[in-house]
């Protein structure tokens, strides 16, 4: 069960380093809440819209490790992770420069079972450390 859990935050990370909708609609809940500096949003519409639309255009690399899950019930669970994400603009992924922005810090995610298939139903993230230029998340 906890692979399964797991999954999910897996396949919304893959979803924005992938630009897949599809995949991101597999990971979420319809009435998802996400909070990232910055940025709030409330239902699916809005996390395509704020954040998913600009960084699934950007070349981006995000690693999630250090995954803890607390098993609610068998339809509800919390899960932390560490997360680092690379976000370079496109076609400059090879040079050198103020062309990538990185951060790091963790994530803070409610999980719920539908069917077979658990999803996020809320995400926060908290980074604690930037690196490179913050324009390359404002261009998109």
């Amino acid at each position: 069960m906890r692979e399964a859990i797991a999954d999910a935050v897996y396949r919304a990370v893959l979803a924005f380093d992938h630009a897949d909708e599809a995949l991101l609609l597999t990971a979420v809940t319809e009435d998802i809440w996400t909070e990232m500096p910055g940025i709030s949003a409330k239902g699916i519409q809005e996390l395509k819209t704020t954040v998913f639309d600009r960084v699934s255009k950007l070349t981006t690399t995000h690693f999630i490790s250090n995954i803890r899950i607390s098993i609610e019930s068998g339809s509800a669970a919390t899960l932390t992770c560490s997360a680092l994400a690379q976000h370079v603009r496109p076609g400059k992924e090879f040079e050198p420069g103020g062309n990538k922005f990185t951060s790091g810090g963790f994530y803070l995610c409610e999980v719920i079972r539908i069917s077979d298939l658990w999803k996020i139903k809320s995400w926060k993230a908290n980074f604690t450390w930037v690196d490179g230029d913050p324009t390359v998340m404002a261009e998109h």
